[in-house]
């Protein structure tokens, strides 16, 4: 399958018009219409970065397709699916979210994120004690179970 057809399965599997894409990336509807099309060669990987940005696909998954990377023998079996990661802070901005049948409101998501934030500022602080003192794993371990 060629990039344009693979572009085009993506944006369309992302339920994205070609507006929305351009919009979503920074990359002109125009040309990415031309990509789709077949029009133009394989795009630059700049270009390829904000399309993956714009489809919230993986980077190396698109310069994969667009053929600057070669696929890792991982990658080349069958049935090795491999979720993409998702910026859990752009899920919350960009999509309207419903949790036990309430709809999120933007204040509603911003506690979320500002939730993530602490707890994850706080693990980051406790592991970045861990690697300053150089402690034995086992006094890591009842260091970590202290202070929660």
């Amino acid at each position: 399958m060629d990039f344009y057809d693979q572009l085009r399965d993506m944006r369309k599997l992302k339920g994205f018009t070609i507006r929305e894409l351009a919009d979503r990336s920074g990359v002109s509807a125009a040309y990415i219409s031309q990509l789709e099309n077949g029009n133009r060669g394989v795009p630059s990987p700049d270009v390829l970065m904000k399309l993956s940005e714009g489809l919230n696909i993986p980077y190396t998954e698109l310069m994969q397709i667009a053929g600057y990377l070669e696929k890792t023998e991982s990658d080349k079996e069958e049935g090795s699916y491999k979720k993409p990661r998702v910026n859990l802070r752009r899920f919350l901005r960009e999509n309207d979210l419903i949790f036990d049948g309430i709809e999120l409101t933007e204040t509603d998501k911003e506690w979320i994120e500002r939730m993530l934030t602490v707890m994850f500022w706080k693990e980051k602080q406790l592991l970045s004690k861990d690697e300053q003192t150089a402690e034995s794993p086992q006094e890591a371990v009842e260091f970590s179970y202290e202070s929660k």
